[in-house]
């Protein structure tokens, strides 16, 4: 009941304000005759009408007759008509125009409402589907992970006694289950970035070290294809703020890419250099390229280049999307330069900080 009551006055309130606008305008209108323009100034309390939140189409009407009188008496007051016509047809016209704008802000601001509540709808369920990726993918870890273990230990110790055609099948069974475990590894980072649990902790620390670190562990993988990994830095020590475990998964990320899509006995060049507070990081491959059209839908979830791995190698679509979300927590941003048959340029800049 008091909720209702205070809907009540509030109403009257506002109606009250409109009318007592439209009154003294009426009577500026009447004492300044046509020195002052006050043409545009009938509206305002129509205006505020409309915006008013809990506005509703009586109100509008009842306020929207109020305001065409008043011009409709002042007109009349002040102007000479050849007949009582005139002044009433021009009321009419007003009433017809105000109501119009009225209906037309009040649709729109039903609409603006109709577009926040669909927003706040997605929101939930974006929130539910997150939730769903995090435990199915959670969940699905444990028994891929124990298949992945099984069979590798099942390789490693009893190969002597498994034919050919078996090896076979038990690599391949490895191989599958170490792609899944990277799937949902990833499928993981986005359910917790999309909901925002992810919280950076950023702590200062030599960016060089911390490059060359990861620069060796992609060594060991990039020995199989024969590529080479430099580094070329005119910094020996770059001390700023990141989160070293979120951004290690941008630069294995994007080394992994390097790797997969490179011809074997080629290069990768891991290019740092600062500039206006900023440090960028560049990922430089001899590898396939990619073709322009492509390069801007790269950093989308699921998107895949037509560029084919050069090793059979597979991806999921998810590790650039996740690096771009990571590199934009840290305020930064990343990007490509590609042309085909000339390899990639995959680049990130981080503030100094």
């Amino acid at each position: 009941m008091f909720e209702f009551k205070f809907k009540i006055e509030n109403k009257f309130i506002i109606t009250l304000i409109s009318f007592l606008s439209l009154l003294f305008i009426g009577l500026l209108d009447y004492f300044t005759g046509s020195e002052v323009s006050v043409l545009l100034a009938y509206l305002i309390p129509i205006l505020l009408i409309s915006f008013y939140n809990k506005s509703e189409k009586i109100l509008l009407l009842i306020n929207t007759i109020f305001a065409a009188t008043v011009w409709f008496i002042v007109d009349y007051l002040t102007q000479n008509y050849s007949n009582i016509f005139n002044p009433i047809w021009n009321a009419f016209v007003r009433f017809t125009v105000f109501m119009i704008i009225g209906l037309l802000i009040l649709n729109l601001k039903e609409k603006y409402k109709s577009v926040l509540k669909l927003n706040e709808d997605l929101k939930l369920i974006n929130e539910e589907k997150n939730k769903f990726i995090g435990v199915a993918a959670h969940d699905l870890r444990n028994p891929i992970g124990a298949i992945y273990s099984f069979s590798d230990l099942i390789i490693e110790n009893y190969s002597e006694n498994i034919d050919v055609k078996g090896m076979k099948m038990l690599n391949h069974i490895k191989n599958l289950s170490n792609s899944s475990l990277n799937l949902l590894k990833d499928l993981l980072d986005i359910s917790k970035i999309e909901s925002g649990i992810i919280k950076l902790q950023l702590k200062t620390e030599n960016y060089i070290d911390f490059i060359t670190k990861y620069m060796y562990f992609n060594l060991l993988v990039s020995r199989k294809k024969d590529i080479t990994i430099k580094l070329e830095t005119e910094q020996k020590e770059l001390l700023f703020s990141f989160d070293e475990h979120y951004l290690s998964e941008v630069i294995n990320n994007l080394l992994t890419n390097a790797i997969k899509f490179s011809f074997p006995k080629s290069e990768i060049i891991i290019k740092i250099s600062t500039s206006k507070n900023l440090v960028k990081t560049e990922i430089i491959d001899q590898g396939q390229g990619i073709p322009v059209e492509e390069q801007t839908k790269l950093f989308n979830y699921f998107q895949k280049t037509s560029v084919q791995p050069t090793n059979g190698e597979t991806s999921s679509g998810l590790g650039l999307a996740i690096a771009k979300k990571i590199i934009v927590e840290h305020k930064g941003t990343i990007g490509v330069v590609s042309e085909i048959n000339k390899g990639a340029n995959f680049y990130f800049e981080l503030p100094l900080k």
